[in-house]
This record gives C-alpha cells, structure tokens and sequence, in this order.
C-alpha cells in the first residue's frame, strides 16, 4: 500500500472513528464521575448514561468489537505512516 493511501485512511476512518470514541468516554467520564459522588443512588441520566456505555446488546456489543477494531486499525496505519516517514528519511 503507497504512503498516500495509507494516508487518506487513517485519515478517513479517523473523522468517523473520533465521535464514536468521543462519546464513549465521554459516558464513561460520566459513569465514573457519577460513582465517585456521595449519594449511592445514581439518577436517571445516570441509568441513561450506563445504558448507552455498556448495554444495548447484541447491538451494543456489536458497537463496541467495531469500535476496538477501528480504533485498531487507526493505531496500525499510524504506525505504518511513522515507519513510511522513516523510511523516506533514510
């Protein structure tokens, strides 16, 4: 695979992949600031929060095997990029 098309798919997959794992950690945050408070009872948008971080299954596992596999892939042609540069570099 050329350095460009390497390129454009990290590129790519990155403009998609960034929302999904923004909103992940985001409820994750939320779900582990909402456990850290005093009150031991979570709230409602705490039980909604839950719901979208870990249930919805089988979708929501399905979701989460995609995300990790993304997120993979992201971290691969990263480092195939890194290896491209250095390589030119030389």
């Amino acid at each position: 695979m050329k350095e460009a098309e390497v390129r454009k798919l990290h590129r790519n997959l990155g403009y998609i992949v960034v929302w999904f794992l923004a909103a992940q950690s985001f409820t994750g945050l939320v779900l582990t600031l909402g456990g850290m408070s005093a009150g031991g009872a979570p709230t409602w948008i705490y039980n909604i929060f839950s719901t979208m971080h870990f249930g919805l299954n089988p979708l929501g596992g399905i979701y989460r095997i995609l995300l990790v596999l993304a997120t993979l892939a992201q971290g691969i042609s990263g480092i195939m990029i890194y290896r491209m540069i250095r390589a030119r570099a030389k």
